[in-house]
């Protein structure tokens, strides 16, 4: 087929020839008019740090990169790099101008990718029609096209597959070292912008090994050839990676972490998919192919199926050699690029979520195999056939550029028709990455031109930041955005009239729904004149603090707006630990965090602050306070007791009846329930540290499941004394609620980091005598093994008695091996530990009471058949005290 008419006019000729170059023109253009019309992606900033890591690690700053927590230090750089290069050679300081000089890079690199999509079409099929349209294809996705500006990981990683792919054809083609060479350099790149690239490593030296196994076949003296080219493949590329992967640099094994990191992303997001929320593990098999199917405009997914019948063809035709270096061989490579990894994201179950964007770079070998779909339209046998097919490729991509035009700047929540469009919110998702954030800042910026603004999000006040980076630095300052996180227990109230904006793609509401919050003059002049009536509860940074009428009042006079910056902070401790909310009890927490920004909850008149913030409903012991800057220490905190902390403690002092159970630094009484720590003469200090408190079940089976799990023999109720604690009248008092199960006894006391500890005692409790009371009154006839203590063996249970005895006859560690009848009940911790026996040491203050002249120890037994025991006991300075052993059952 002639490429080109002879009858066209020498401009018309020029056009044509030059067809793919006039069109690249004008997509830079155009990019060059809507590149600042998008908002800001959810892992913009976040793209741009891990930039920065690398790069600051290239000049000799390690800390960040190499940070063992962070599995971000995995993410190949050689984009990122690059524009953080770009941004510090231009002297960019502003985040504005940082972000604008991103999208211009990032979309600059995916035309380069689309006119590589034309090169190689022309190389394969000598036709400068097809090569257009396959740029056209390529270019001329909408979600794509979006992408390109404002997503500098899955574009990016699309864009250098399409170069590789290039590359790849181009050095089968050409035959030569050098052009391996580049293919293998593209290959690494490749590999490093998204670790998913490796898979090219194996289908280039794949091709290889054939055209080895076709130069031995036809013994044309090429195999020398291959192996230069395989080895400058190599070298290229292994040499590449290394350069342009920082963290290889120090242990190039670490590209085996992170192929095995990257590929199980460590990440839980949920993702709305046919109207149901799913998320990994749990990710349907079809979920990649129907997020194709449904957001690809269908000309070209229809011309990729007509691209495969037409490789089939092509492989039918060469038959034996259809392996051979060929045109066909090449269409085979490419849908083995398309298909394989979606067979392995489904056998690997892999992590994907936010549509299909993590596997965008399968459109690449979908344009390609598009573009064999092209060249079986040029093979149809009639011109008019041709033509006709021609226009209706061209029609679809022409559809795909209308729909671009409508939906801009959200062409990244593209659907096509396909997809039944009503209800459209409640079956996909939409905006994922909240690019339309921006434009809803803007919106609410319009309505209040005059005001500075507070503002929440209840979905994503981090994207919602980051979007404020690329308004105008004037507009940026009017803004302040309250940071809420619901699922890390993070409260939130507000008061105030609320401003919302939305925006309808498909009509659904897919922008940014916002509050804007501005308490009135006139309630912050009351709330201040109250305040200033009475005494304040607690006073730092030149802020008083005023707990009344359920809010915090917080009051300083002569303000300045540094006071107002950065984060205020409430830690709200609950007098009953029931009250704390289930949100804020994630992780153990004994508190509930409220965060809050002074331009959301104040206000500045007659140069004084006034911040006003409510309280929880629940009665509250105590409350910390401070304020904070992001990546700074705290500029100050303090700490208020509420009226209801001080009733309870005074009330429990006023209750205390009979000696205390332990006399020590403190004096620890029991009350209700309760344990009562009591000191007098004592200032706060004297309180330092933490208390442990260990409490031992009467019966084992009570022991909380955390606790057992621990592999603990009691519950740790540990505390700080500035939560379960007050100084007044000269004393510490302390209170501290015990489980309401049977206690056998308790263990407490105090320590710090740097004394160590500063006091101990134990607590036996009534049912811990009872139970020992009864094991001696219960003993069997004679003991099982005699020595020291008097071993008896009932059932699951032993019994050490000893008499007469004090306590310090029971020092050091008893020993306790025990030797099951069957070797496979042996646990596997003893397996691992190679013993044949399960060790039960023990100490006797965990097992043991001294009582009537008596030192007695039960101690339970395993549940598997059990051939004999050894037991007996030992210090470290004196060695072993007596042993004994003896054969159990038959």
């Amino acid at each position: 087929m002639k490429d080109l008419p002879q009858s066209l006019s020498p401009t018309a000729n020029f056009i044509a020839r030059h067809s793919a170059v006039i069109a690249l023109a004008v997509f830079a253009v155009v990019g060059a008019a809507v590149f600042d019309d998008y908002g800001v992606s959810h892992d913009e900033w976040h793209q741009r740090a891990i930039g920065y890591a690398s790069f600051n690690y290239i000049l000799g700053d390690e800390g960040t990169l190499l940070a063992d927590y962070d599995h971000n230090r995995f993410y190949g750089v050689a984009f990122e790099v690059p524009l953080v290069a770009v941004e510090r050679l231009l002297g960019l300081e502003d985040s504005r101008d940082v972000y604008l000089s991103r999208r211009l890079v990032a979309h600059a690199f995916f035309l380069a990718a689309g006119f590589c999509a034309s090169l190689l079409a022309y190389r394969l099929f000598g036709s400068r029609l097809i090569a257009l349209l396959a740029m056209l294809l390529f270019l001329l996705h909408p979600r794509l096209y979006a992408h390109s500006f404002f997503n500098t990981k899955d574009l990016p990683f699309l864009s250098m597959f399409m170069i590789a792919l290039y590359l790849t054809h181009r050095a089968f083609r050409r035959d030569t070292v050098w052009a391996f060479a580049l293919c293998g350099a593209g290959a690494a790149l490749l590999a490093n912008i998204r670790i998913m690239g490796v898979m090219l490593f194996p289908a280039v030296l794949g091709m290889l090994a054939l055209d080895a196994f076709y130069a031995v076949k036809r013994g044309d003296g090429r195999l020398k050839r291959v192996f230069a080219n395989s080895g400058a493949f190599l070298a290229a590329s292994g040499a590449a990676l290394c350069v342009s992967w920082p963290i290889l640099w120090r242990d190039p094994l670490k590209l085996t972490e992170a192929l095995g990191t990257l590929s199980q992303h460590p990440v839980d997001i949920v993702t709305l998919f046919r109207g149901e929320p799913v998320r990994w593990p749990d990710i349907p098999w079809d979920f990649i192919p129907t997020w194709i199917a449904i957001t690809t405009p269908p000309v070209a997914p229809l011309l990729a199926a007509l691209g495969i019948w037409q490789v089939a063809r092509l492989c039918a035709a060469r038959r034996r050699d259809a392996l051979a270096n060929s045109t066909a061989r090449f269409g085979l490579l490419a849908l083995a690029c398309l298909t394989l990894p979606v067979a392995a994201a489904v056998a690997l179950n892999s992590n994907v979520y936010h549509g299909w964007r993590h596997v965008y770079f399968l459109y690449a070998p979908l344009c390609v195999l598009a573009a064999f779909g092209l060249r079986a339209l040029a093979c149809l046998p009639r011109p008019g056939f041709r033509a006709g097919a021609f226009a209706l490729a061209a029609l679809g991509i022409a559809l795909a550029v209308v729909q671009m035009v409508l939906l801009h700047p959200y062409q990244s929540v593209y659907f096509n028709s396909l997809v039944d469009k009503s209800g459209l919110g409640a079956r996909w998702e939409m905006d994922y990455y909240g690019v339309a954030y921006r434009e809803a800042l803007e919106a609410l910026l319009a309505m209040q031109p005059a005001e500075r603004l507070a503002i929440i999000d209840r979905n994503d006040s981090v994207t919602l930041w980051r979007n404020t980076l690329f308004i105008p630095e004037d507009d940026r300052r009017r803004l302040h955005i309250n940071f809420d996180f619901p699922s890390f227990g993070f409260s939130h109230r507000y008061r105030g009239d609320a401003a919302i904006w939305t925006r309808e793609v498909y009509g659904v509401p897919i922008g940014a729904i916002l509050d804007t919050r501005a308490e009135s003059e006139a309630a912050h002049r009351a709330a201040y004149a109250a305040a200033r009536a009475s005494q304040a509860d607690a006073s730092a940074g030149g802020f008083d603090m005023y707990a009344d009428g359920g809010a915090l009042t917080y009051v300083k006079d002569g303000c300045a707006e540094e006071d107002t910056l950065g984060r205020f902070v409430m830690s709200v401790f609950p007098v009953e630990q029931s009250d704390l909310p289930e949100r804020a009890r994630g992780g153990g927490a004994e508190r509930e965090l409220i965060y809050f920004d002074f331009f959301e909850s104040g206000a500045i008149f007659d140069g004084g602050c006034v911040i006003v913030r409510d309280l929880p409903g629940y009665p509250i012991s105590h409350i910390e306070t401070w304020r904070y800057i992001p990546g700074e220490s705290r500029a100050w905190s303090a700490k208020i007791l509420i009226d209801e902390s001080y009733e309870r403690y005074r009330s429990a002092l006023a209750s205390l009846s009979g000696e205390p159970a332990i006399r020590s630094d403190f004096d620890v009484y029991r009350q209700d329930g309760a344990l009562v720590y009591v000191k007098e003469g004592c200032a706060e200090d004297g309180a330092r540290g933490r208390f442990f408190l260990s409490v031992f079940p009467a019966d084992p089976a009570d022991l909380p499941k955390t606790a057992r799990d621990a592999g603990l023999e009691h519950e740790p109720l540990n505390f700080r004394f500035d939560r379960d604690g007050a100084v007044f009248d000269g004393k510490c008092v302390g209170v501290r609620r015990l489980p309401d199960y049977p206690i056998s006894h308790i263990e407490t006391g105090q320590w710090t980091e740097s004394e160590g500890e500063l006091w101990s005692a134990a607590i036996p409790l009534d049912a811990y005598y009872e139970r020992y009371r009864d094991a001696l009154a219960s003993l069997p006839g004679e003991p099982a093994m005699r020595s020291d203590f008097d071993v008896y063996l009932e059932g699951d249970t032993l019994t050490y008695v000893k008499a007469p005895c004090a306590e310090s006859d029971a020092r050091g560690r008893f020993f306790l091996s025990v030797f099951p009848a069957d070797p496979r009940d042996l646990p596997r911790s003893a397996r691992d530990a190679g013993t044949e026996h399960e060790p039960l040491n023990f100490d006797f203050d965990q097992y043991g009471a001294a009582l009537d002249g008596k030192c007695v120890v039960i101690r339970e037994l395993p549940d598997y058949p059990i051939s004999r025991i050894e037991t007996g006991q030992w210090t470290e300075g004196e060695g072993e005290l007596w042993s004994a052993g003896a054969w159990v059952g038959d």
